[in-house]
């Protein structure tokens, strides 16, 4: 049953487009030395281009006439049930959809999407980790896969305005900006509520908080499921429409940042009018005009390093703004990883991988990758502007018993703050 309902989403999905992508695959193995699991590990099945093998082979299959002749023959066997399960671990557990392969690729083949596809059919008949189904079927209930409830949602910004002494604006009429955080934030980092709060309020800016796009993050979108990655994306939209909004800010994090900004247009009607942007890009431009003044050195304390989150920099394109920020903040100990920016090698634990236990094994094995960039800048402190990276970066630095400290990159840039 679940074999029939993987293979009909993929047939039903792979259209021209798809069609020529998998028909231009040479085989030539250079997405495989692009992807940090697959670097880590030295194992084959890691390989992007593997990941799509059930994709590929249910195409060819069914749609041309040397896949139906080696079908015929025995050349070829078709999927199997055993399989489903196997590549449901696979795409799952040991990609985080960065799309850092396709960067590589030279035939241009979107391996990212692609492989997104695989999730979908595995997603339509239910073969996905149990934990990161939890996750989703909690967002759809109470709408954080985190648990914060509405109660939870309006104690934790009572608490985060009293301890740090910063007004949080909810549900403004008439307001320019709506600002959605991640229930990430709320819960594991609440301290980068009042700093970008504190940022806001310094640049004068006119937003507000929404009770209703109360959560950023789209655990349908690392699911795999288009139904369920629209429900929590409506939620926002609505929310902005209501308010009457202009601008949508995504906080720090990066598949949020994806899935409002690019995946929303692809997949169903989104309002007109309405700017959606990421902080990084907001606070850049903050910084530039000079609508927020920072103390130039006021990190200068030991070697400062910056991870370049997949989906806000090398998807986003948010690449120059944290370093502008950076040089100010700390001119003297500001140095980069190698590689960065458009190659920066990914954190291990975006798409939904950091939330499935079982994928604890792949996920250390890449940040080792990270441990030795870390090390070969000396880095004293390394700042992000993804909470879900931060997260991962949080437990492995713990994991690894690594002397580093893990920041967020407003969280600096609000300490940092003129009066």
């Amino acid at each position: 049953m679940e074999k029939q309902i993987v293979l009909n989403t993929f047939l039903k999905e792979t259209g021209g487009h798809i069609a020529a992508q998998l028909e231009a695959c040479t085989r030539c193995g250079m997405c495989a030395e692009a992807c940090h699991f697959y670097q880590a590990t030295g194992n084959p099945e890691f390989s992007p281009v593997w990941k799509i093998e059930l994709l590929k082979r249910a195409y060819e299959q069914r749609f041309t006439l040397a896949g139906k002749i080696r079908l015929a023959v025995g050349l070829a066997k078709p999927i199997s049930e055993e399989e489903i399960s196997h590549f449901s671990k696979i795409v799952y557990e040991a990609c985080t959809m960065c799309n850092k392969c396709s960067m590589v690729c030279p035939m241009g083949i979107q391996l990212g999407p692609l492989i997104h596809e695989v999730r979908q059919g595995l997603s339509n008949a239910g073969v996905v980790p149990a934990e990161l189904l939890a996750a989703v079927n909690q967002q759809v209930e109470e709408g954080s896969p985190l648990g914060v409830t509405d109660a939870v949602y309006k104690s934790r910004l009572e608490w985060v305005a009293d301890e740090w002494e910063v007004a949080l604006p909810q549900d403004v009429k008439g307001a320019d900006t709506l600002v959605v955080f991640s229930s990430i934030e709320l819960m594991k980092f609440p301290e980068n509520i009042a700093a970008i709060a504190k940022i806001l309020h310094a640049a004068g800016e006119k937003w507000t908080l929404s009770s209703q796009a109360r959560e950023v993050v789209n655990f349908g979108f690392y699911e795999g499921n288009p139904e369920r990655t629209i429900m929590f994306l409506k939620r926002i939209f609505d929310g902005a429409g209501d308010l009457g909004v202009r601008k949508i800010v995504v906080t720090e994090c990066g598949h949020a940042y994806d899935a409002l900004r690019w995946t929303s247009y692809n997949l169903m009607a989104v309002p007109q009018g309405i700017e959606i942007t990421h902080i990084v890009g907001l606070v850049g431009d903050y910084v530039r005009t000079g609508r927020i003044t920072l103390k130039k050195g006021a990190h200068n304390d030991g070697r400062i390093t910056f991870h370049d989150a997949c989906k806000i920099q090398r998807r986003g394109g948010h690449i120059k703004e944290p370093r502008e920020i950076l040089n100010v903040l700390a001119p003297d100990s500001f140095a980069e990883m190698s590689p960065s920016r458009e190659q920066a090698i990914c954190c291990g634990g975006g798409g939904g991988v950091i939330a499935i236990k079982d994928a604890d094994s792949n996920r250390y094995a890449a940040f080792e990758l990270k441990v030795d960039q870390l090390r070969r800048v000396g880095a004293k402190t390394v700042v992000m502007s993804c909470s879900n990276c931060r997260l991962q970066f949080t437990d492995c630095v713990q994991h690894f018993n690594l002397d580093i400290k893990v920041a967020g990159l407003c969280q600096m840039v609000a300490d940092a703050l003129e009066k």
